[in-house]
Formats: structure tokens, sequence, C-alpha cells
């Protein structure tokens, strides 16, 4: 029970970032292009679509193990790009290195619910 929670916590996390994505498109673009990035829409639409296919996923209990590692994957690429606190200093450093290791958070608990799903221990099958 506790275990279809999380999942379900977690898939509301990843729709919900999705639906702020959509609805301030233009200010996410921006933030990417400040990090560089060239052209920025593309990766703004496949995150959008990956939070709105991991989340969703998560949320009805279907391909849970793979929607988890697609997840731990993204946030892993966000955290590169987009957290690089070991390239920063002071209070920027500080605040990365916090939404940095928040992030690895969220990794250990997509982690925990990939390690733990497989219809045995949450009732739900990952077909």
């Amino acid at each position: 029970m506790l275990l279809a929670v999380a999942r379900v916590a977690f898939g509301i996390f990843f729709l919900g970032s999705a639906i702020l994505k959509m609805a301030a498109m233009d200010y996410m673009t921006g933030m990417l292009a400040d990090a560089e990035f060239r052209t920025p829409l593309p990766f703004v639409l496949v995150a959008m679509i990956a939070q709105i296919a991991g989340g969703g996923a998560l949320i009805v209990g279907r391909m849970v193990v793979p929607a988890a590692f697609g997840l731990i994957a993204y946030v892993a690429v966000v955290n590169y790009y987009l957290h690089p606190f070991w390239v920063l200093g002071g209070e920027e450093a500080a605040m990365q290195f916090q939404l940095f290791t928040k992030n690895l958070g969220i990794m250990a608990g997509l982690l925990a619910i990939a390690g733990t799903s497989g219809g045995k221990h949450d009732g739900i099958s990952n077909a």
C-alpha cells in the first residue's frame, strides 16, 4: 500500500512539473537558453513528454520499472546541465547544490520504487 502511495505521489510530482512547463513555455525556453542550449524548445518538449509518460505510468501502475529508470535518466540529465554547482561560487553554488541534492533524493526514491516494483510487492503489474 505504501509503495503504491509513493508511486502515485511521484507520478503526480512529474505530471505537475509537465503542466507547469506547458503553462510557462517562454520561461522554460528562456531558462534553457540561459544555460546555453542553442535550440531550447525541443528540449522542453522532450522533458514534458518524459514527465507525462513517466508520471502517468507511475500513477496507473503500468511499466513502472522502465518509467522509473526513464525518469531517473531525465533527472540525472537535468542535474548535470541545469544545476552545475561545481562550476559556480558563493550563494549561487549553494542554491544549485541544494537543488542538485534534492534531485538525488528524487532519483533515490525512483530507484526504490523500481527496485521494489514488479507486481508482487504492491499488487500492480508492470506489464
